[in-house]
């Protein structure tokens, strides 16, 4: 059983002449017709719609019950979907060893050159991101240092432990600021 059908874009614009296609003809099948009939170097990926509903299998299967009208052109819009390509990390760039416990926050400098991580060891390291080694150890938490954050200026950074305390620090000595 055939029927005849024209692909026609989600904004109105026919792409070939109408055709006529087997009413099992599969999405899959459609792509590779509608590839040809555009002429894309690529294949691209499309969505199809019939009477707005998308067709996820086959034409026969998308029109299920419904009436064929075999003296009409069937319209089938399609849409172009975006290809992805995405890429798996294959590796590590980089490991920077020295808080004695779990890492428990992290964050980095606004102007990218440093990098702040607050321990269970109750310590904060500053970390120098160009040499990827410790800048500084800074020390006076009793408690685990739960989070850590950077002026805008990157010329402070504040860490705070698990029993409440502040401590303001200065990147470039390690030096405490205040608490």
């Amino acid at each position: 059983h055939t029927i005849q059908a024209r692909f026609v874009s989600d904004v109105g614009v026919e792409a070939g002449p109408p055709l006529d296609l087997p009413v099992n003809v599969t999405k899959q099948q459609l792509e590779l017709i509608l590839n040809a009939l555009l002429k894309n170097e690529e294949q691209t990926p499309y969505l199809f719609f019939i009477n707005d509903d998308e067709v996820r299998d086959s034409i026969q299967q998308t029109l299920g019950t419904k009436q064929l009208d075999v003296e009409n052109v069937l319209d089938i819009v399609y849409q172009p979907q975006a290809v992805f390509r995405v890429r798996p990390v294959t590796r590590c760039t980089s490991s920077m060893p020295g808080h004695a416990e779990a890492i428990v926050s992290l964050s980095f400098s606004p102007n990218s050159l440093h990098l702040a991580s607050g321990s269970g060891d109750t310590t904060l390291r500053l970390w120098d991101l160009t040499t990827e080694t410790p800048h500084f150890t800074c020390t006076g938490h009793r408690n685990w240092v739960l989070s850590v954050a950077w002026s805008p200026d990157s010329l402070k950074v504040a860490s705070a432990d698990k029993v409440g305390e502040i401590r303001v620090w200065c990147p470039d000595t390690g030096k405490l600021l205040g608490r």
